[in-house]
């Protein structure tokens, strides 16, 4: 492990600040549920720094569908022998993150993650693990860039394979303020965890890829170690840029948000034909040019993202049997279906 690079600024002694330590880390067996909630929400990467605030009060919602976080024994996981240093695994959802840590700092030795069409994608950091936080982080305080090595492990159109993989980290408790949430929920002295890994690899037939893992996490540690709003993005895409291969978003709220289907909202309509389906579906409505959508699984990870046009098919192939939602974003209205795939 490569000593990380800190940057400390002076604090004012008045001030007043939540903090991560050795003391609030979740212990094994702690848990909460969140809601599944929109993911296309913005994930306020600007809204930094002391007295900020994070308005998701509005935000839409999947009729009470919910994901657990959990601090979990590496040892009971079907994926722990894989990552045998670990101590603790912080699950939030299908999305394990496998860590140790001390009295000054809390040490990752990777993460895997459950992708519809790849099944899991394993990320290791055997040669060197990577730091996520130093004890005390605060914001305004130490921010961490550290390195990493190890591989990633997946099946590839239909290929198992193990490559090398190296990165970087950047970390920080990168805002501090009030967090407002659906059902007039305003939580005050909350910080912001911010990270982003950047690490590159191989997959055959595709050549360099590079996977980016960005999440932000909520805490109020006032009343949980445990985060009370998260939004996680992870993508695999060429090197440099460009149409990602997988990418899942997870955006998880305390609160519920409001559902958006078109009988609650009276938002904008589409149809989907046919429905179930086994190979492909159509998407029919009046779309502006600017309209997107995503496709989620049944636990509210989002699994593709595309512009979406009037008669545009989307091949569902590659996909496991069962119950997948397909929200679009219409000129600022947001409509949610159920899709089947057979």
């Amino acid at each position: 492990m490569r000593k990380p690079l800190l940057f400390t600024f002076l604090l004012a002694a008045s001030f007043t600040q939540a903090q991560m330590t050795s003391s609030n880390e979740p212990t094994i067996g702690e848990s909460s549920t969140l809601f599944v909630v929109d993911s296309f929400a913005t994930n306020y990467s600007g809204t930094t720094g002391a007295g900020v605030t994070w308005d998701y009060s509005s935000i839409a919602g999947y009729n009470g569908l919910t994901q657990d976080v959990e601090c979990l024994d590496p040892s009971a996981d079907p994926n722990g022998t894989n990552f045998p240093g670990a101590t603790k695994v912080l699950s939030v959802g299908d999305i394990k993150q496998f860590f140790t840590s001390s009295l000054s700092d809390r040490t990752s030795q990777g993460f895997y993650y459950t992708e519809a069409t790849f099944g899991d994608i394993i990320v290791t950091y055997e040669n060197d693990p990577s730091i996520l936080c130093t004890y005390p982080f605060a914001q305004g305080g130490a921010t961490v860039n550290d390195a990493y090595d190890g591989s990633l492990s997946m099946t590839f159109n239909s290929i198992p394979i193990n490559e090398a993989l190296t990165g970087t980290i950047t970390a920080s408790i990168d805002g501090e303020g009030t967090l407002l949430l659906p059902n007039s929920v305003s939580l005050s002295n909350v910080i912001r965890y911010y990270s982003e890994e950047n690490a590159s690899t191989t997959l055959p037939l595709v050549g360099a890829v590079d996977v980016i893992k960005t999440q932000y996490e909520y805490y109020d540690y006032a009343n949980s170690n445990l985060p009370v709003f998260v939004h996680l993005t992870i993508s695999i895409l060429p090197s440099g840029g460009g149409i990602p291969i997988t990418e899942t978003s997870l955006v998880l709220s305390q609160e519920d948000g409001i559902f958006v289907g078109v009988e609650e909202l009276n938002a904008f309509d589409f149809t989907v034909a046919p429905n179930p389906a086994s190979d492909a579906i159509t998407v029919f409505g009046e779309f502006e040019a600017s309209a997107t959508a995503q496709l989620l699984d049944a636990s509210g990870r989002v699994i593709n993202t595309f512009a979406v046009t009037n008669g545009q098919t989307i091949d569902v192939t590659n996909l496991n049997s069962g119950m997948y939602l397909l929200t679009i974003n219409n000129a600022g209205q947001t409509t949610t279906k159920t899709v089947v795939k057979k």
